[in-house]
């Protein structure tokens, strides 16, 4: 869209929604340019709004109506955005195209119209009121009146209504079907007239059709069931009863087309198979079940080899198998071979973790100069899991073995054994094995991979054991959760040291006499095991402000599985108290019985080579681990809490913190600010640190507050801008509370820095008030100099004197008692319920970053902070301007000796102005340069200067403050309040 287009349709917008205008150019040209702009700003530098921003846009105008008692509006605002809510909903999947407006797109102009919208008037109650109390559109809906005018036209009308008679017996359709039936009977009986039959009933025929279906369906079952037996028993007489014939099997049967004989093995293999190298020897059936237990016992023989890696494979050019195709020889080698390299897998695992030296010894030509790292605790717990469940299974193949060669009495007790039958034939072995060790070693397989980091193992062992169907494999399920319990072990010994011993802390800490000779870095500490997902940054030393909370953390891969991150946080949380705690030098005693994982889980399993006689059920794995661990973390965060309360005196240090930042120690400020704002108004030296910090702790002990704790707090400057004066000098000035450890963690050097800042904004608006008090000491002189300077000119001071001390006083007691008040007795009450330290230190960061938002201190809040900063410097200049005018001190009006005066102290308020606005920067001549032009103008000239700059002032920051009414989240109450106080603004 073109720029000469956006003003031609903004004023057609206005001559719409204002038709009241008519012909008044300047109203409509204004609103014309205010809908550009917003328009402007939205497409070219706004960002782009969402859903969300709506929502808290038209639920704060809510709020803002319901402050203001204008509960019809705010009600019609709470159902226009529900019914918008809705439109949106219903709309979504199809208010889409080319149109300008779509629904990705409508929060834009929701927000363009919350934009260019006006405070609300009568008329706008008046529809509100109306649009609550609208009448829903009665009668039929246009689809009832359509289908009413459809029915109306009998649609269903039949028309003419045909009899038939049907008189024959047989329709020609069916006669040309069944035409050599009639034609023999014609030939055989009967007359013409026998041709013509009545048509037996409907039901009648219905029910010979079923009858005749049934009878179709049982006889095709019946040629079904013949044909399979017929494949069965001619497989059976070729592959057992008479292996010398050849039966010939239909093509695609079932995969094949011959049998493989003994005496014809490797011709016929050879035409299946023609690229494969195809020799003539062939073993037995017998060799080739030796062949497949050697290979699941990891033993290379003629049909399966092991390279160096341990992997499984079949041999190129292996012997044929006597009875066996050479196709279904291909698929049982393939199966086994499966097996096979799943237990050479772990096999080798084992061998690598249990007995790393032998493998390094192998190759220690090749890594002489990288020695590899050792296994974890974890994994050599996995590894020896892993090494049972072999042997069990290495067993199991050896007593089949035996029963292969001399056959199993029927007597026979072991229970490991299975039917005679397991390991006479290929399918019965594949049958015992799937059933018994597929499942568990398909898992032990998979899980070796992950097997170095002890998180992610046993995150998928508990996903396995959550996922797993036990009711349908019952031992693989015991197994699998026993794998569980004896790879967890070494990280539950872990988690049982950090929660006794806490985290590592310096030997400064607790060592007398080393806490003399070393810094708070250097003592030893504890080391914490490398594979523990909890880590120490060494990036943050004990001496940092956020050590407690950033020192130690979870490890990249987070919380385990197990554990939970819920549970993990209080684990965090509770070895951190502990360790906090002996670095206080203060005895809490051990956990005494650290309960064993597998007593805590119930599950008492026997070994895997041992019979398992029954089921237990599911069992939650996190939620027995966080009803065991919870109370304990819980109780050595209560034993923390309780010593910041009673030993480290945490009450009474935000007591003196509150009482000096947000001047609540008001008889000290008071005195402190007055000596603090002489010197400022008389231009003296006050920025010394050292003088200011004095200058308070002699007030404290003059006051008797001992309990703002005077040794604690330290007054500085940081450094100035520019050359200022008045209320907007004491920006420079900060307050700090030195805390001690380990209250510093709580209330850090940030915190203090946040709500040194409320401080100093608080002390300029003192001062803006102190000002405003002082000129009233000159009401009496003014009273009776009037006769000789004019009334008119006391008179617009005192107006403007007033008009300043309403807002500086309307904000002042907002951001104190509405704000401040509040926020701290809500601060204390959530406060006293914690026992987290860190849930302490994110509440105390939460509060101070949020008072520092209501004393305009953020960055959204700029403009308003320096509307307000200038409306400090109106503050001064009218104290100056009475200051002045005090130093005219003529015997009697003289319009001559009025003229001489009204150019004679323009001389000395230069000089004054150049005083107070001295300094070597360049800023401070544009300071000098704007004050002498003002100088310039008389004093009715400078009220009606400084009055226009106060309004337009004021109206930015109700707009601003409107603005943030409408769109904080969590704090539009506060701002709410504020810019309803500001509408008594005249």
């Amino acid at each position: 869209m073109s720029t000469s287009t956006i003003p031609r349709l903004a004023q057609q917008l206005v001559s719409a929604l204002v038709p009241e205008l008519g012909d008044d150019r300047v109203g409509t040209s204004s609103l014309t340019n205010r809908v550009v702009r917003e328009i402007r700003a939205d497409v070219q530098g706004g960002a782009r709004k969402e859903w969300e921003d709506v929502k808290h846009a038209i639920r704060g105008l809510s709020r803002t109506a319901k402050i203001r008692v204008q509960e019809d509006l705010a009600a019609a605002l709470e159902e226009n955005f529900k019914a918008l809510q809705r439109c949106r909903e219903k709309g979504k999947g199809s208010w889409e195209g080319d149109e300008q407006m779509k629904i990705s797109n409508l929060p834009q102009y929701v927000h363009l119209l919350l934009n260019l919208s006006d405070k609300p008037t009568l008329q706008t109650n008046e529809f509100a009121y109306s649009y609550l109390h609208r009448t829903t559109p009665s009668g039929p809906i246009a689809d009832q009146i359509l289908y009413k005018e459809i029915m109306d036209s009998e649609p269903f009308d039949p028309g003419e209504i045909w009899d038939e008679e049907v008189l024959s017996g047989w329709t020609d359709s069916e006669n040309e079907y069944d035409g050599d039936f009639l034609s023999e009977d014609s030939d055989s009986e009967g007359s013409s007239e026998e041709d013509y039959v009545k048509t037996p009933s409907s039901a009648a025929i219905r029910a010979q059709r079923r009858r005749d279906n049934e009878n179709r369906r049982k006889r095709l079952e019946e040629d079904r069931r013949e044909e399979a037996l017929e494949v069965v028993r001619g497989l059976k007489d070729g592959y057992w009863n008479r292996p010398e014939i050849v039966h010939v099997i239909k093509e695609g049967s079932y995969g094949w087309r011959d049998l493989v004989t003994q005496s014809s093995t490797a011709s016929l293999a050879a035409k299946a198979i023609p690229n494969r190298p195809v020799t003539d020897k062939a073993i037995t059936s017998t060799q080739l079940q030796r062949e497949i237990l050697f290979a699941l016992s990891g033993r290379s023989g003629v049909v399966f080899q092991f390279s160096d890696k341990g992997i499984c494979s079949v041999i190129p050019n292996h012997p044929q198998v006597n009875h066996l195709s050479s196709g279904s020889l291909g698929d049982i080698l393939i199966a086994f071979q499966k097996y096979a390299n799943q237990a050479a897998s772990i096999r080798k695992f084992i061998l690598e973790t249990l007995q790393p030296n032998q493998i390094f010894s192998t190759n220690r030509s090749s890594q002489a100069n990288n020695k590899p790292k050792g296994p974890n605790k974890t994994q050599q717990a996995f590894a020896g899991v892993c090494h049972t469940i072999l042997s069990d299974f290495v067993l199991w193949l050896s007593e089949l073995e035996c029963s292969f060669i001399q056959g199993i009495h029927k007597a026979s007790t072991s229970s490991q054994v299975d039917r005679p039958s397991s390991a006479s034939t290929p399918s019965s072995l594949l049958l015992a094995l799937d059933r018994r060790y597929s499942v568990v070693l398909d898992l032990l397989a998979s899980f070796i991979p992950h097997s170095n980091n002890s998180t992610i193992l046993l995150n998928l062992i508990l996903t396995t054991i959550n996922t797993f169907d036990h009711s349908a494999f019952n031992e693989q399920f015991n197994t699998l959760s026993d794998i569980f319990i004896q790879t967890a072990t070494p990280s539950w010994e872990m988690l049982r040291i950090w929660i006794q011993h806490g985290m590592p802390i310096p030997s400064s800490f607790t060592d007398t006499e080393e806490a003399y000779t070393t810094s708070i870095d250097e003592g030893t500490e504890r080391a914490l095991e490398d594979e523990f997902f909890i880590k120490r940054d060494r990036d943050v030393s004990w001496a940092d402000e956020d050590f407690y909370e950033c020192g130690y953390v979870v490890d990249e891969y987070g919380w385990p599985e197990w554990i939970g991150e819920e549970l993990g946080e209080m684990i965090l949380e509770a070895g951190k108290a502990r360790g906090l705690l002996k670095s206080l030098l203060v005895g809490m005693g051990t956990v005494e019985d650290w309960q064993d994982l597998r007593e805590l889980l119930r599950l008492d399993f026997p070994s895997p080579n041992k019979e398992r006689s029954k089921r237990p059920e599911g069992v939650n794995v996190v939620e027995k681990i966080s009803g065991y661990l919870m109370p304990i973390c819980q109780l050595l965060q209560f034993h923390l809490r309780r010593v910041l309360d009673e030993e480290c005196g945490l009450e009474d240090h935000l007591d003196a913190i509150e009482g000096v930042i947000y001047h609540r120690g008001y008889d000290v400020l008071d005195g402190w600010s007055k000596v603090l704002f002489d010197k400022v108004s008389a231009n003296a030296k006050w920025i010394d640190f050292q003088t200011l910090t004095s200058t308070f702790r002699t007030i404290v002990e003059e006051k008797q507050a001992g309990w703002m704790n005077p040794s604690a707090i330290r007054i500085r400057t940081i450094r100035s801008s520019g050359a200022l004066v008045g209320p907007r000098a004491l920006e420079i000035l900060r307050v700090n509370y030195e805390v001690p450890f380990p209250l510093s963690q709580l209330f850090s050097s940030t915190s203090i820095e946040l709500r040194a800042e409320v401080f100093t904004f608080l002390l300029q608006l003192r001062m803006a008030r102190y000002l405003l008090i002082q000129t009233k000491e000159h009401d009496r002189e003014l009273v009776v100099k009037r006769s000789y300077d004019g009334e008119r000119e006391i008179r617009a001071m005192w107006m403007m004197r007033q008009k300043l001390s309403w807002f500086i006083n309307t904000v002042y007691i907002w951001l104190t008692d509405r704000i401040i008040e509040v926020q701290n007795t809500d601060f204390r009450r959530k406060l006293s319920e914690m026992t987290s330290l860190k849930s302490m230190i994110s509440l105390e960061l939460q509060h101070t970053r949020k008072m520092r938002n209501y004393a305009f201190l953020h960055s959204s809040t700029s403009e308003i902070y320096e509307n307000i900063q200038n409306i400090f410097d109106l503050t001064h200049l009218l104290w100056e301007c009475y200051t002045s005018y005090m130093v005219q001190t003529p015997s009697k009006y003289n319009p001559l000796e009025e003229f001489v005066t009204r150019r004679r102290p323009r001389n000395r308020r230069k000089k004054k102005m150049h005083d107070i606005s001295s300094d070597e920067d360049e800023e401070g001549e544009v300071v000098k340069e704007a004050s002498i032009s003002f100088v310039e103008l008389s004093l009715g000239e400078r009220m009606n200067k400084m009055d226009k700059d106060l309004d337009d002032l004021v109206r930015q920051i109700r707009e601003g403050i409107d603005m943030l009414a409408m769109g904080s989240e969590g704090e539009e109450d506060g701002w709410s309040m504020l810019a309803f106080a500001l509408e008594e603004w005249k």
